[in-house]
């Protein structure tokens, strides 16, 4: 991804391409519009809706769009563009709706390669109807883009799959073509062949193992092609890991905006549903799309939440400002009745209005989903105690055996699995412990209601990976004194009661998080940056154990004429990366490594992803489910 284009702009523009019949618009010389029905599966659904909403679709002329599964009426006047995994249960619907005539004409595409076999019956299928069909298309868009920089698969409890002991072979085999598929995607759709640096002796081995050989038979077969999108000379660099070389950040409480979401709500493909309390016994959900045009989630995602919360405040009082220079300029006490100004009087006034009302009402929108998502994050800080947790999570070295069953015991942190994330933490991180310690501390944890079924796994998988332990005992700089950090917190689920409206926060947060502004966390890069930075400009790593395991990385080049694994020809630094691991990532990674590359400067680029984007509640609901299949 060498030009200015993010992966996300990438994926849009092949969207808005294939929407558009697959020519881009006015190319024929004309910028007209087709009208046309959108029919997506489940994962189609998943892929555009992460990245375009309804107007966009009707920007490229989509009048309806509906799901493959759902029962459609036929509308045989207008074209139809299908977007679906090639699947046969899928192959079979199309073949039925062809047959049936419910359309124009038929626009065939596919997330991945349609294999020969499904497209034979297909054919086979529909030798009547077949000439309704205008266009089949691989479309290679078979991952998910939430945010410009960070992408998933889509591929749900890897992690579980790949460490239950007993599974098949062929289930595995199964799960790493699928991961190659989606992972060819991303390489295909960032647009330049990329070298391949993973680890050895797992999953990410087999994985990049099986890319190299797909992307080099691609190199093969399309040489003789005009392909400038895939020559630059700068290539980036794509970095397989291993979920188990970090498990801590998967249990942590993070302290960022996107991360504390994460943790306390459900945010699933830019859809934030929280659960709250409108009056007592009364639990309503709400939900709120993030539009990839959100001003502030764009600038305050990866920010620590105190951050956030004085940034929110900043841009209400921003736009209650600009709302009073508009009602002294029209007279008018309510943005609302400008619409009843008389122009005779005020036409000066009144065209100001006009001109600065859509801006300013899109505004206030924005401002007040965040808002309201803001203080339920608050609450959930103080009814959780989350900062406490995250307190403990900055410098677990540091904390005693008093220290950490006072956590334990805490009454009123009423949710157990939390304390079983902030213990699980500690675990991975101390060095020794007694058999005498961690039995005390496992029987304060069965006694406040945790099933220790994760921590059986976590047992077995410390003694196999050393690399976390090593990774997290570099000194961390920055930061502030957190010793009372939850003190700070104290008593805000009361003052944040005292200052909801009909269940929204009306004011601001500015005396409410008064007493935690500064304190933001301490700056230390998770094993995953470590690990990226030494392989991106080696020689120059801050971490000696990452720079010494990267090392002995295997090294790929699908454009070398001849393919095999081997270390690299030399230490070679590169400015863009491709990272994904393999069983899920986090939130908290991506943060961690937009921060690294804000701080190094120059024109680093760092593009995350893995199989799936899990929260630590479904992180350790899977090591609860290995831990109890020991």
């Amino acid at each position: 991804m060498s030009d200015e284009q993010s992966l996300r702009d990438k994926q849009v523009s092949a969207i808005e391409r294939m929407l558009n019949l697959n020519q881009d618009r006015g190319e024929d010389g004309e910028d007209r519009t087709i009208w046309k029905v959108l029919v997506f599966d489940s994962l189609g659904r998943d892929i555009i809706s992460s990245v375009l909403r309804v107007n966009d679709l009707f920007k490229n002329g989509v009048t309806v769009h509906m799901l493959l599964g759902a029962e459609r009426t036929a509308i045989p006047d207008v074209p139809a563009v299908y977007f679906v995994a090639p699947t046969e249960e899928n192959m079979r619907i199309i073949a039925r709706d062809l047959n049936a005539g419910l359309y124009e004409s038929f626009y065939l595409n596919f997330t991945s390669p349609l294999p020969r076999g499904l497209l034979e019956t297909l054919a086979g299928e529909t030798l009547a109807s077949s000439h309704l069909i205008s266009q089949v298309y691989d479309q290679y868009l078979n991952f998910v883009v939430t945010e410009p920089n960070i992408y998933s698969l889509g591929l749900e409890r890897v992690f579980t799959t790949l460490s239950t002991p007993g599974v098949s072979d062929a289930q595995v085999e199964r799960l790493i073509d699928d991961i190659v598929d989606g992972l060819f995607s991303v390489v295909l759709t960032s647009g330049s062949i990329p070298i391949i640096r993973c680890s050895r002796g797992n999953a990410a081995e087999a994985v990049a193992a099986k890319l190299d050989k797909k992307l080099r038979n691609h190199v093969v077969n399309t040489r003789h092609m005009q392909q400038p999108q895939m020559a630059q000379s700068v290539r980036p660099v794509l970095i397989l890991l291993d979920r188990n070389i970090d498990l801590v950040s998967m249990f942590s409480h993070s302290w960022t905006y996107q991360s504390l979401i994460n943790d306390t709500c459900e945010l699933n493909r830019n859809r934030i549903t929280v659960t709250t309390e409108d009056e007592p016994g009364k639990v309503v959900r709400k939900s709120y799309d993030l539009d990839p045009h959100d001003f502030f989630w764009a600038k305050n995602s990866n920010l620590p939440f105190p951050e956030v919360a004085d940034n929110l405040d900043a841009a209400l009082n921003k736009y209650k400002a600009d709302a009073r220079d508009i009602s002294t300029q029209t007279g008018v006490a309510n943005l609302e009745d400008v619409g009843q100004l008389d122009p005779s009087t005020n036409a000066q006034g009144l065209k100001a209005a006009i001109t600065a009302l859509p801006e300013l009402t899109a505004r206030k929108k924005v401002i007040d989903m965040h808002m309201n998502i803001a203080t339920t994050l608050l609450k959930a800080i103080g009814d959780r105690g989350l900062a406490e947790f995250f307190e403990i999570e900055e410098n677990p070295s540091k904390q005693t055996k008093a220290a950490i069953l006072e956590k334990i015991n805490n009454k009123e942190f009423k949710e157990p699995k939390d304390k079983l994330r902030m213990f699980l933490i500690y675990y991975l991180l101390t060095d020794k412990m007694s058999t005498a310690d961690l039995a005390e501390f496992e029987g304060a944890l069965t006694a406040q209601g945790c099933d220790l079924s994760a921590l059986a796994y976590v047992k077995r998988n410390k003694e196999m990976n050393k690399i976390t332990q090593a990774s997290y005992t570099t000194q961390t700089t920055g930061g502030s004194d957190q010793s009372d950090l939850f003190k700070s917190f104290s008593g805000i689920t009361n003052k944040l009661t005292d200052r909801l409206t009909d269940g929204k926060l009306t004011e601001g947060f500015g005396n409410l998080i008064s007493g935690v502004k500064n304190l933001l966390p301490a700056s230390k890069d998770l094993p995953v940056t470590k690990i990226v930075e030494s392989i991106m400009e080696p020689g120059q790593s801050s971490s000696t154990a990452s720079s010494q395991i990267t090392d002995e990385y295997l090294y790929f080049d699908p454009r070398a004429t001849r393919g095999s694994a081997s270390r690299p020809p030399k230490r070679q630094s590169y400015d863009e990366a491709i990272i994904f691991t393999v069983g899920g990532g986090n939130y908290f990674e991506y943060s961690n490594l937009q921060d690294w590359v804000q701080r190094i400067g120059g024109s680093k680029k760092v593009v995350y992803g893995s199989t799936e984007l899990c929260s630590p509640a479904n992180f350790l609901s899977e090591c609860e489910a290995l831990g109890k299949g020991l």
